[in-house]
Order: C-alpha cells, then structure tokens, then sequence
C-alpha cells in the first residue's frame, strides 16, 4: 500500500473493504438478514444503529447489559471495567440520542498503533518520554492501551473542578496535551497568568470544531501550533499531518461523500470502518459537515485533505426565503460574518432560537462593545441579501452562556 499513490492505495483500499464486508457477513446476524440495494448495504445511522444493537455486534452483548456496565462507569467514574474482552463506553449524546459502543482487545491494539504512528512526531522528542495529559469527559481502556514505558497518557476528567486539573496539570508537565478547544482556552488562560515552566510539544484539539479565535489565541498564548484530531465513536476518522493540515484516516476508514451544496466541497461522511468487527460501522451516516479543501497538502498524501471540520449538520442556521423556500447558512459564513467584524472580538457564540430569531454572545475588548454589534449587523445584511434570506432580528449578549458539562459550539440551532 502506498499513500502517495492514489491508484494503488484505492486498489488496496477497495481489497480491504471486500474483504471486511465478507467477515462481517459471516459474524453479523443483522447484516446477513438485510438485502442489499444495488448490490450495497442501505445507509445506517445512530438510530439504526441502537435499534439494532442485539443482532448488529459480533460478540453476543444485549444492549441494556452494555448500557449498564457503561453508566456505572459513568457514575463511579471508573472506566476499567470490560464484558469479558470487550470494552463499553457511551458517545457524549450532543446530538440527542446517546450511543453505546463497543471495541475488542484487538481492535483496542489497531488503533493505538494508528494513533501513535499518526499522531506522534518523535524526532520532536529525541529520547524525552512522551507525556501525554488527555482531557476528556469519560476515560476508556482505549486510552489506557497506549501507555507503555516510553509514552504515557494521563487522564483528566473534566467533570473535576477546573482548579484541580490545572494544578494536577501543572505537576504533571507534560510534553502533549490534548483536549477540546474551549478546555485548550483555558489552559492557555492559566499560563497567560502563570508562565509554564516546562517544554510543550504538541498541542492537539479534540471533540469539538476547533474556531479560527480559539486557535489563533491557544497558539500564542500556549506558544505551539494546535493540530486536529478528529476522533469520534464512530472512529479515528482524520489528524492533522506535519504541515498543520488536516487528513481523512481512509487507510482505517472507508469515505463515501454525500456532497450538500452547489460547489462539490462541502459534504457529510458516509464511514465503513475498514476493520472494526465487535460492532462494525457499514455505511454509517455522521452528522457532520467536513469541507473538503481545494488544493492537495504539501505532504504528497493521497488521503483527503480538509481545509475544515465545519459542525454538525444541524448547526446551520435555516431562515425563510424570499422565493417561499428554506436559506441555509452554513455555519462558515456565521462564523466568518462574526469573527471578520472586529479583531476586538475575544469569544463568541452565535444561537438560532426556537423562533428563528439569532443570538450573538460576545467577549469582546471593553468599549468596543456597540462598534462590534454594528460591523456583525452590516454583515449578517450582506449575508440575508446574497442567499435570498429574509432578514432576522439580532440580539445580543455581552457574555458567553454555556449549559454546564457541555461541548463549545460557536454556531449552533437550538432543536
């Protein structure tokens, strides 16, 4: 397999993916008992998924049996626990429904060795031990498995008091650190306020859209470049390469675009895991809208190269239109009509209310507050007039207001 050939990665990659769907067929009743369309299997999502829990995985485990396990794990914040060889865990449910998923001892394996092997730059670190402090709601034995005597991971829990992990932080000094971009914020904060006495190589954002503000202030304030890494529970699905672009993994998942608007670029993945078995990913449908970007990376992969991670499908904002049908705007043009108003702007969020109306909360520099609001009306007007959108009223709030324990969304509709 070469990944700076496309011919005979997509040879390899086609090979790989027949011959996963055959072990699939063999182990997976739900699978066997389906009929495919046009000789594939029909699209599935978290829904389906979940429907289908019992019969769906390879290994025998009932849903209510793996849901308990995962919520007491939850609960006592001890995340070891395994049903026999298989590891449980729950996806965070930002998008309503909370999934459960499973992963075997030898798929826990696969991907360390791919997250390594994609992650970590180690002539960056010579013969230093890798450190790795991993900010995450729910730790999992997949985490764990990396550890071994030359590289650590230590798990910080974010339901801890921030002033705990900090200081845990701060005793740790490790060399990578990886976390969401609203935990990044104020990591960075802290060291704003008190200087880090330790080296910082890598700086990786996890688990939320990572916005131009936040990476532009995490980067100077925490001194390294921040890089992406785009892990669902749905898989390690794309990272970041040594030139600071960000990469579909499809050596481990398979990519059907589901292309959403008039110029090709921006899509929602259609993922077949290439090698998952417990329960395999066949045609699973991401609520996501990933941009795919319009030059190739200098690094000569052939993989897909993404100029962004744009949210989910449902953080556009839809407004009526002037000919009778529904606007959407994706979430790029909100972000870009907030953060190009003003670079007073510190944090943001913008909110499509239930009733249609927006709403923008606003850090920004003291008395800029009324100059700032002006600039985003003139270009949310610019907006409404170019994609025939009837024009909303804007209100605003000099704060960001955030529900406790959950992901940062920049751009958001309520549902």
């Amino acid at each position: 397999m070469s990944i700076q050939d496309p011919e005979k990665f997509r040879i390899w990659q086609e090979s790989r993916r027949k011959k996963h769907m055959e072990i699939v067929l063999q182990k997976s009743a739900y699978y066997r008992s389906i009929e495919k369309i046009d000789g594939t299997f029909p699209i599935t999502d978290k829904t389906l998924m979940m429907d289908h829990f019992d019969e769906l995985n390879t290994v025998g485990i009932p849903l209510q049996h793996a849901r308990e396990i995962a919520l007491q794990s939850e609960v006592e914040r001890d995340f070891t626990p395994k049903i026999g060889k298989i590891s449980v865990g729950l996806s965070s449910g930002t998008t309503g429904n909370q999934g459960v998923f499973l992963i075997s001892n030898d798929e826990i394996v696969q991907w360390s060795a791919s997250v390594i092997a994609k992650l970590i730059h180690f002539k960056k670190f010579k013969r230093q031990k890798i450190t790795i402090a991993f900010f995450m709601r729910a730790n999992n034995n997949l985490y764990e498995s990396i550890n071994n005597p030359k590289m650590s991971i230590h798990f910080f829990d974010l339901l801890e008091p921030l002033a705990d992990n900090l200081r845990l932080l701060d005793d740790l000094q490790p060399n990578i650190i990886v976390a969401q971009p609203s935990m990044l914020r104020l990591i960075a904060q802290h060291y704003e306020r008190q200087k880090r006495n330790y080296d910082l190589k890598e700086i990786y954002s996890i688990a939320e859209v990572l916005d131009p503000v936040d990476e532009a202030f995490i980067s100077e304030a925490m001194d390294a470049p921040v890089k992406q890494v785009y892990q669902a529970t749905e898989g390690f699905l794309a990272v970041s390469c040594q030139h600071g672009n960000l990469h579909l993994n499809e050596d481990i998942v398979y990519i059907e675009k589901e292309y959403i608007d008039a110029e090709k670029r921006r899509f929602i993945p259609i993922i077949t895991d290439l090698f998952r078995i417990s329960q395999p990913l066949i045609r699973y449908r991401l609520n996501d809208i990933l941009i795919e970007a319009r030059e190739p990376c200098p690094c000569g992969t052939c993989f897909t190269t993404l100029e962004a991670i744009e949210g989910r499908e449902d953080d556009c904002f839809a407004l009526n239109g002037r000919d009778g049908e529904t606007v959407t705007l994706f979430a790029d043009f909100i972000r870009y009509a907030i953060i190009n108003a003003s670079d007073k702007i510190i944090e943001y969020r913008a909110v499509q209310k239930l009733n249609g109306q927006i709403e923008v909360q606003l850090n920004v520099e003291a008395d800029s507050f009324i100059q700032v609001q002006e600039k985003i009306n003139e270009n949310f007007a610019d907006l409404f007039i170019k994609y025939g959108a009837i024009p909303v009223k804007i209100h605003y709030q000099n704060r960001i207001l955030l529900s406790e324990n959950r992901k940062m969304r920049r751009v958001e509709r309520e549902k």
